[in-house]
């Protein structure tokens, strides 16, 4: 039979490495084709791409450098009221009320940030259609 005579008349070549011809193969195998071709065909006119835009998620992953000036501020105060524990062998209620304040801030962020990124990856994995 001849190329007019035939449903698929039009002949398609490209080129790929041998690791590329490897990969394509075993997903063939995977996918269960008997054909290269076959696989590729179906893949080609039916194959889903899927395309993820992340940069929803860098705006909750901007909240580690928020979160890392914390960590300083606090790191900080720790260390005033530890060098003033050591010169006066006391320490102030105050003191203590505010290193809490500080340590609560810090876990206060902490879930913030972590909700964050949980609710935008959900979000886009519903957006996707992935449940």
């Amino acid at each position: 039979m001849n190329d007019a005579e035939r449903f698929r008349n039009k002949h398609v070549h490209f080129m790929a490495t041998s690791d590329e011809k490897a990969q394509l193969e075993r997903n063939k195998l995977q996918a269960g084709y008997q054909t290269l071709g076959s696989y590729l065909l179906k893949m080609g006119l039916e194959g889903i791409i899927i395309n993820v835009d992340f940069s929803e998620l860098r705006g909750a992953l901007g909240d580690i450098g928020s979160l890392r000036n914390e960590f300083n501020r606090i790191g900080n105060n720790i260390n005033q009221v530890t060098k003033h524990v050591n010169e006066s062998k006391e320490i102030d209620a105050m003191d203590l009320y505010l290193l809490q304040e500080e340590v609560n801030s810090m876990k206060d962020q902490i879930e913030h940030f972590e909700r964050n990124v949980v609710d935008s990856f959900n979000e886009k994995l519903r957006q996707l259609g992935v449940d």
